[in-house]
């Protein structure tokens, strides 16, 4: 059976732009008959904003993923693009990472091993 395979970014990448850091939330529940209840809790946010930049059309499904743009805190920008979409049964999208000038960011690559391993 073919199909679109959409393999994603490298270990390096997700590390950097789906990085996640623990924060304090402090507010008030609110339940319908008016009472208000104050809670805190630790939870895991994303660092980077992300925002829908684009859309992979694959051979056999119309869209096969969204690519994303990631603003960093420190203003920094990554963007996804398909480093490559060789066909084993199918193609496959493998993702890297493009910076803000449009240059791409070598630890983002795929190796030419990963890629011929497809």
């Amino acid at each position: 059976m073919r199909c679109d395979q959409y393999i994603g970014l490298n270990e390096w990448s997700k590390a950097k732009v789906l990085a996640t850091r623990k924060v304090r939330e402090v507010g008030h529940r609110i339940y319908s008959d008016g009472r208000a209840v104050p809670f805190q809790r630790k939870v895991r946010v994303p660092v980077a904003r992300v925002k829908v930049a684009g859309r992979i059309k694959g051979a056999w499904t119309p869209v096969v993923a969204n690519l994303h743009r990631y603003t960093m805190p420190d203003g920094k920008v990554y963007e996804e693009f398909v480093q490559a979409d060789p066909w084993s049964g199918g193609p496959c999208y493998y993702i890297a990472l493009k910076d803000g000038r449009g240059e791409v960011v070598p630890e983002s690559l795929w190796s030419d091993q990963d890629l011929a391993n497809a």
